[in-house]
């Protein structure tokens, strides 16, 4: 029988032991808190970065939005994120993402310092990632690790195909696993031989922002496939796995909505109160 993993309830869980580690973080004097730096006037981005605030109250997690204008120079940001990574009381910095035209994101994230990048994207994070040091991984990343650690998947010494090379997700979910006795393959939408990759997969993550691209016959008997695609029409969102074809296939697959996405958040929460208990040093 087919697992399907479900982020949703996966995150309920997790909730609760957010909930508990910042009630004893609160205890010990530390109140942990995210900064979250929203760029220009992207109505989506708002709404997402509300919806953080939101999560993080709910399980005792102060946050700080900060909203600056579309047309702010990328030195100015630079300067507002370096005040916030020296804010001893502030133990997470995040920068909503996309940034305006005309804002280098690059130059932006490298601002933030290592030990408060909760988000996991500056390049000396995915550099500590890659040669197996401390630091923060990538929401994406570490929901996939988290959904498939509470199903108790076997991850490691496993050949994982990642269709899809973006920073935020597939280059850093590589990196990470050349540490964990993996075999990995990594392509992007254009790759002339995405498909025969896809089939030889154990396990499968596809992140083309292409609805439905998957289909049964691209994916290997038995594999584990999780469904990172975020396509919106007509209001609702689609995966890029056609769930119901592949889902007899699969030993375990995540759907769209429902699967990693609820886990999201959750992971940069749980990254902000490891800062915190981090500062208590």
């Amino acid at each position: 029988m087919t697992i399907i993993l479900n982020g949703g309830e996966i995150a309920s869980r997790v909730a609760e032991e957010l909930r508990a580690w910042a009630s004893s973080l609160r205890g010990s004097g530390i109140t942990p808190t995210l900064a979250m730096i929203l760029v220009g006037e992207d109505m989506a981005s708002r709404r997402y970065v509300e919806l953080k605030a939101r999560r993080c109250r709910d399980v005792g997690v102060e946050t700080q939005i900060h909203s600056l204008p579309g047309d702010v120079p990328t030195g100015e940001v630079v300067e507002f994120v370096r005040r916030l990574g020296e804010d001893p009381s502030i133990h997470g910095v995040m920068v909503q993402l996309p940034l305006p035209e005309g804002v280098d994101m690059l130059t932006v994230v490298e601002a933030i310092p290592p030990d408060k990048d909760v988000d996991g994207l500056s390049p000396t994070t995915l550099g500590r990632i890659l040669i197996g040091g401390g630091a923060f991984i990538p929401a994406g990343v570490e929901a996939i690790m988290e959904l498939l650690k509470r199903y108790e998947i076997k991850t490691e010494g496993r050949h994982w195909v990642i269709a899809g090379r973006s920073s935020i997700l597939g280059k850093p979910l590589a990196a990470l696993l050349l540490n964990k006795d993996c075999a990995v393959t990594i392509c992007d939408r254009e790759d002339p031989n995405l498909v025969d990759y896809m089939r030889e997969a154990d396990i499968l993550v596809v992140d083309l922002r292409r609805k439905w691209f998957v289909k049964e016959e691209m994916v290997k008997e038995s594999a584990v496939v999780v469904d990172m695609g975020n396509n919106y029409e007509a209001g609702r969102v689609y995966g890029d796995v056609d769930f119901e074809e592949v889902k007899g296939r699969a030993s375990a697959i995540t759907p769209v909505p429902g699967g990693v996405g609820p886990l999201l958040i959750s992971m940069l929460i749980r990254n902000t109160l490891k800062a915190a208990e981090r500062s208590r040093i």
